[in-house]
């Protein structure tokens, strides 16, 4: 008779165990595995934003708009990985890449002529 009032207090007390876990574990390694958008402007010759920020260790979709009339692409080493986005004008395009290293890393257009005519932006890895 006392083997059923020991497995219902048993019972109940994985039940309260579970209701009360915590789901953050779950939520947070989805989130760290939910890429990061981040969408650029091109004109000429500027970028916008000029300073963009992401998480290391997370995967970034980047999305070049190109509003210019000419060429343009989003170029940086990050962390010795060279990461290049080429667009046409009127067009976007869109590249995954997942930077490792925290750091500051210069972004520019590599077309002849465009980084020294100012378009340059910075990439913050945090």
């Amino acid at each position: 008779m006392r083997v059923l009032p020991a497995f219902v207090l048993l019972f109940a007390s994985v039940l309260l165990t579970a209701a009360c876990a915590p789901a953050q574990p779950a939520a947070a390694a989805k989130s760290s595995t939910q890429p990061q958008a981040l969408t650029v402007t091109a004109t000429e010759m500027a970028f916008s934003p000029t300073t963009m920020e992401v998480q290391a260790g997370r995967p970034v979709t980047l999305t070049v708009r190109n509003s210019g009339m000419v060429e343009h692409n989003w170029q940086a080493q990050v962390a010795g990985e060279a990461i290049m986005l080429t667009v046409q004008p009127r067009q976007s395009a869109s590249k995954t890449f997942t930077p490792q290293t925290p750091g500051t890393y210069k972004v520019v257009c590599s077309v002849p002529g465009h980084e020294q005519a100012g378009m340059v932006a910075t990439l913050i890895v945090r």
